[in-house]
């Protein structure tokens, strides 16, 4: 099965199991400094919205999403996939901070968070998807540190 090229530039990265697998620049720190605290990562991308676009862009077939709306609504959006018990495990982190108490506590403000588990027909899926403004990247980054 073909996957899409990335449209971000990345960095491989050996993952807490020995697995290698590659990482958009931007997220590298962010996705060091999680493991770093025992959180397993699934996924990430440093602007959802962007990427989104650039495959869209580069594919003859439609991707089953990533509509006109999708693509706005993420555009300026980082995402880190994770499962559920480390996603509320690092949100609940993270709300202790003053950096992002207000982020994670106070949904749907300017710079909030969002914390996606979809569902599927056996129940809430296993990994939530955790988007949040990508300018906040490096505070994330110092808030991960401390």
């Amino acid at each position: 099965m073909a996957t899409d090229p990335p449209i971000h530039p990345t960095e491989m990265l050996t993952t807490p199991t020995g697995d290698q697998v590659d990482i958009d620049t931007e997220m590298v720190p962010v996705i060091r400094e999680l493991w770093r605290l025992g959180f397993t990562t699934t996924a990430c991308c440093q602007d959802v919205g962007e990427a989104t676009a650039g495959v869209r862009a580069q594919r003859d077939t439609p991707l089953g999403y990533g509509g006109d709306g999708f693509i706005a609504y993420h555009r300026g959006y980082a995402l880190v996939k994770m499962p559920v018990p480390d996603a509320q495990r690092l949100a609940a982190l993270l709300a202790e901070t003053v950096a992002f108490g207000d982020r994670i506590r106070r949904p749907w403000s300017v710079g909030s968070w969002r914390m996606n588990v979809p569902l599927e027909p056996e129940g809430l899926a296993a990994e939530a998807l955790l988007h949040f403004p990508c300018t906040q990247i490096a505070e994330l980054i110092d808030a991960l540190r401390r």
